[in-house]
């Protein structure tokens, strides 16, 4: 993570904290997301919503709110592509999309 570069990082801990919450409430990642390949990996990860803060505030800094909507529309381009090559119609497919860790690899 951010602050202890020993400890778990947030995306390792998802599924975990998704499961323990069992929707309960909503969990929503927010930790480095920059690319519509993250925001498909936290969703088939557990998490309910995706935080995309910072690419949204580089693109209102280099463009205004032009360069808000062509940040959204790239990352709402390469989540689509994902989810193509991933064999999901939609977001909720995506959410009960498998990935694949290495403990999943043979040893």
């Amino acid at each position: 993570g951010r602050q202890l570069d020993s400890g778990p990082s947030s995306f390792d801990m998802l599924p975990a904290i998704a499961k323990v919450v069992n929707k309960r409430v909503p969990v929503i990642f927010d930790s480095g997301v920059r690319r519509g390949s993250h925001i498909f990996k936290a969703l088939a990860s557990g998490a309910d919503i995706v935080a995309v803060g910072r690419p949204v505030l580089y693109g209102l800094n280099l463009g205004g709110a032009q360069g808000v909507a062509s940040v959204i529309e790239q990352l709402n381009k390469e989540l689509t592509i994902n989810m193509m090559l991933g064999g999901a119609r939609n977001i909720e497919q995506v959410k009960t999309t498998r990935l694949l860790t290495e403990k999943d690899l043979p040893q």
